[in-house]
């Protein structure tokens, strides 16, 4: 069938505060902020974002409210070109809220997260259409019972399942969603909690080691794991895996995001028919740039085009 979108995400999206300090407050302590940004947040919304951003076809679904915070959020991703559509907003759910304390010197964060309710989304008819007219289907696991329906709707219809693992987002329900992954991309700590609970070793091993483990594991054709500033290891169609080193800048600001951007880039490259290798550098250049400014969404569109364009 004619795909209306490169990617449609399911996942939970955050207002995130983010604030610079020389350091982190002790208990009854005044800080004043040297910067402070205000922006979207949320793993899979800051992906489709990122598509979006790029120039891709891009929708999202979640939970929202009728609140000024879920009024920002949606905003943020419609400036990101990004189909609303399918979020569904009542005036019994709120957004969910972020404050992000950054390390002025080191960019070392600490995080305080608010949940919204933990009303999950209904998948309907309408959200169905979409996931079969997508071209990638990108989960992190929340939803989860309208990411399993939209894992057997992609499937029927060619949809490519794509599942982000994220850093401390380990737990068993996940493993159904990652096991039903077509690209799957973890975080470092994400594959090695997989590795122990599976090994019972908790010994160190290498990050390699943990593609291909996750290779044995898991039936996807594109497996990666993501370790930042030391960039990631990718493995494709059962290769050997490969490292793609992180794009150097001259300063970081704020990691906050860089995971989400990368997996948004490299699904935005892989719609646009770009090769594995190629995919996987364009996130790294993605990932990077992100990192020069303040919050979880915060690259230049225009200049990473330029950039990529260069490369």
């Amino acid at each position: 069938m004619q795909k209306r979108f490169d990617v449609l995400g399911i996942g939970v999206s955050v207002l995130d505060a983010v604030m610079v300090v020389d350091g982190f407050p002790a208990e009854e302590t005044v800080v004043r902020a040297q910067q402070r940004a205000v922006g979207v947040g949320g793993g899979v919304a800051v992906a489709t974002a990122t598509a979006g951003a790029l120039g891709g076809r891009v929708a999202f679904a979640d939970l929202l409210g009728i609140d000024p915070m879920s009024e920002s959020i949606l905003a943020a991703l419609r400036a990101a070109s990004v189909d609303v559509t399918h979020v569904r907003q009542s005036d019994d759910q709120s957004a969910s809220l972020a404050t992000i304390w950054v390390n002025a010197a080191s960019a070392s964060r600490t995080i305080v997260f608010s949940p919204a309710s933990e009303r999950e989304l209904p998948c309907s008819d309408e959200l169905e259409h979409a996931v079969a007219a997508s071209k990638i289907l990108h989960l992190n696991g929340r939803h989860l019972r309208a990411c399993s329906r939209a894992i057997e709707v992609a499937k029927q219809h060619g949809t490519l399942v794509s599942f982000d693992g994220g850093a401390h987002r380990y737990r068993s329900e996940v493993l159904p969603l990652v096991q039903a992954s077509d690209i799957l991309i973890v975080s470092e700590h994400f594959a090695f909690e997989h590795f122990k609970v599976r090994t019972q070793n908790c010994g160190k091993v290498s990050t390699a080691s943990l593609v291909e483990f996750l290779q044995r594991e898991f039936p996807a054709s594109c497996v990666g794991v993501t370790c930042g500033e030391q960039g990631s290891w990718i493995a494709a169609n059962g290769e050997t895996p490969w490292h793609q080193a992180a794009t150097r800048v001259d300063h970081v600001r704020d990691t906050t995001g860089c995971g989400d951007t990368y997996h948004g880039a490299f699904l935005w490259a892989w719609t646009q028919g770009r090769s594995v290798r190629e995919c996987a550098k364009v996130a790294s250049i993605v990932a990077a740039q992100n990192a020069t400014e303040l919050g979880a969404f915060a690259f230049d569109a225009s200049q990473v085009s330029a950039m990529l364009k260069q490369s």
